[in-house]
């Protein structure tokens, strides 16, 4: 099941890993891609409590470690921690720099602050 949570507009939570995931940033970024899905991923062979962030389909990249625990313990508090969570995010970068390279892109998510 998926549901869509609001935050509160801040986007403080960064996602880690997208260095991988440039392409697909980039592709959501030129077609406007604003909304993430949250999903966990068990079967990570380096994170067993792993969250993957998906754009449009496409994983782009995965929440900290630590950020990856306290979502999947507030999901638990909710009473259901096998949701699929969708969310407002904002990607960032991708700019041209004042060599002429492109900047990495970021992503960023909208959720509520995350139980410490």
């Amino acid at each position: 099941m998926e549901v869509s949570i609001s935050g509160p507009g801040a986007f403080a939570l960064n996602v880690v890993g997208v260095s991988q995931y440039q392409r697909v940033l980039e592709v959501a970024a030129e077609e406007g891609v604003v909304e993430a899905v949250l999903m966990r991923e068990d079967d990570n062979p380096y994170d067993d409590q792993a969250v993957a962030v998906f754009l449009d389909g496409e994983r782009a990249g995965y929440l900290a470690r630590a950020d990856a625990r306290r979502y999947r313990a507030d999901l638990a508090a909710a009473g259901d921690a096998n949701l699929s969570v969708r969310c407002a995010a904002k990607i960032v970068g991708g700019f041209e720099t004042k060599t002429g390279e492109r900047a990495h892109f970021g992503l960023k998510l909208d959720l509520p602050q995350l139980s410490s």
